[in-house]
């Protein structure tokens, strides 16, 4: 697998992050670049300063932490602004995964704010890997969003890297387009339609389960209401462990409330979440 990319604000919470990465990367074989991120805004004076604070930080945990002893390990501590250099680095290295940590004992912004997740969101096109649950435990329930284009076969293929051995769900969210529509609920004919559309969503997608190509096999659900909620909802009922959902490379709206979704579940999901890329064009 290509490297794998985390960045650390040096917390003890955002350990998470790194622990998580290092075990996916053993797992996978793969490098590991461990960056912290500097923030030029500091006089030259105070950057030189907290650049070797924190070089010597790392090297340091790296060298107390068993974990990381087999794991090829590059460290690396750059100036600048997070956002833009994460999706920088992600190119420039070729890496095939980006980890982000984030704080559950405090405000989410105090690690990645809401604009900055968002912006990496956007910025970055790897996959991404948002760690919230705890790094030494195995991915044992993976749950995928699915919505019946490329972008489903994008993130099993990187789950099949990732956690081949989990049991894997396929969710759909359905949305009655008639729930908000005046008198909807006076319209008999509504009812007859909305059953009719799930039924056959749900024949689609047992299908679609079928043909995923999945060491086991592959459960399949369908709920109705809005992708993030239904999604986050199902997480913590079936105690998932990881909660995928792909990105598509579509433009306008589309690709709006898509990436609404996914920035929704990263910032509010109780499990590691997985945003997977479509595959590349060819």
């Amino acid at each position: 697998m290509s490297p794998i990319l985390v960045a650390t604000d040096l917390s003890a919470r955002s350990d998470r992050a790194v622990m998580r990465a290092a075990h996916l990367a053993r797992d996978t074989g793969a490098p590991l670049h461990i960056v912290h991120i500097v923030d030029d805004d500091l006089p030259a004076a105070v950057l030189q300063q907290q650049s070797e604070a924190a070089e010597e930080a790392l090297r340091t945990m790296v060298a107390a932490t068993p974990d990381l002893k087999d794991v090829p390990i590059e460290i690396d501590v750059e100036v600048g602004h997070l956002t833009r250099l994460v999706p920088t680095l992600a190119r420039e290295r070729d890496v095939g995964l980006v980890v982000l940590g984030t704080h559950r004992a405090r405000a989410v912004s105090d690690l990645f704010a809401q604009p900055t997740l968002a912006q990496l969101l956007k910025g970055v096109d790897r996959p991404i890997l948002v760690a919230i649950g705890r790094p030494e435990t195995t991915w044992k329930r993976v749950l995928l969003g699915w919505d019946f284009s490329p972008a489903g076969d994008a993130a099993v293929a990187l789950l099949r890297k990732l956690a081949p051995d989990a049991e894997l769900t396929i969710m759909h969210a359905w949305q009655d387009p008639y729930m908000g529509a005046p008198y909807a609920f006076d319209v008999g004919a509504i009812g007859g339609v909305e059953a009719q559309v799930r039924a056959e969503t749900a024949e689609r997608l047992e299908k679609a389960a079928a043909e995923v190509d999945w060491p086991s096999e592959v459960h399949h659900e369908v709920a109705g209401g809005a992708a993030a909620n239904v999604l986050m909802r199902h997480a913590n009922e079936r105690d998932t462990d990881l909660l995928c959902i792909g990105r598509h490379s579509r433009a306008g709206l589309a690709r709006f409330l898509l990436g609404e979704t996914a920035q929704t579940v990263a910032l509010n999901a109780d499990c590691d979440v997985l945003i997977a890329p479509p595959a590349p064009e060819h």
